[in-house]
C-alpha cells in the first residue's frame, strides 16, 4: 500500500503508524504524484483527505494545485486497476470546504472509505458510500483504524 496526503494534514503520517501497528507494508509519499506514482509496485493506493492550510503553505502548495496533483494520482491509479482507498483520519476537525471539495473530487475514483466517526456527522460519507456502492468503515478512534486495515487487507 503507497500512503499519500490529499490537503497536507497530519492525517496520511498518523495512516503510516496505524499501518505499522496493523503490520501493513506500506510507503509513505506526502507529496505523491502520478509520474512518480509506479503501479506495479502497489496493489492499493491510500489518499487521506484532510486540507490544512499550514501543511499547504509549508509544503508551497495551493488547495487548486493539491486538487489536481490528487485527481491525476487517483485517475492514473484507476486506469491501471489499483484499489483506491479515500479516508478521513482527523475527523470533524478536517472537514471543511476544502477538505470537502477534495472529498468529492476523489469519491468517482474510490473502492471504499474510512473515516473518523465524527467526520460523518453530516452523513457525507454515507452518501457517497451508498451512491458509488462502496464499502464504507467507520471508527471511533485512529487506533480503531488497525482492526479496519487488518479487515481490509485479508492476508
Amino acid at each position: 500500500m503507497i500512503v499519500t496526503s490529499a490537503g497536507q494534514s497530519p492525517g496520511a503520517l498518523q495512516l503510516t503508524v496505524v499501518a505499522k501497528m496493523a503490520k501493513i507494508e506500506h510507503t509513505f509519499e506526502k507529496l505523491l504524484n502520478a509520474d512518480q506514482f509506479e503501479i506495479e509496485t502497489y496493489k492499493t493506493l491510500m489518499i487521506v483527505v484532510g486540507a490544512s492550510g499550514k501543511g499547504l503553505g509549508a509544503a508551497g502548495i495551493e488547495i487548486d494545485a493539491e486538487l489536481q496533483r490528487v485527481l491525476l494520482l487517483a485517475q492514473k491509479a484507476r486506469e491501471y486497476g489499483t484499489k483506491i482507498i479515500v479516508g478521513n483520519l482527523e475527523g470533524e476537525s478536517r472537514r471543511g470546504s476544502s477538505s470537502d471539495e477534495i472529498l468529492l473530487a476523489l469519491a468517482p475514483y474510490a473502492d471504499a472509505l474510512f473515516a473518523k466517526v465524527d467526520a460523518n456527522q453530516d452523513d457525507l460519507f454515507t452518501k457517497i458510500s451508498e451512491e458509488r456502492s462502496i464499502p464504507l468503515k467507520l471508527f471511533e478512534k485512529t487506533v480503531d483504524l488497525v482492526e479496519v486495515l487488518n479487515e481490509f487487507f485479508v492476508r
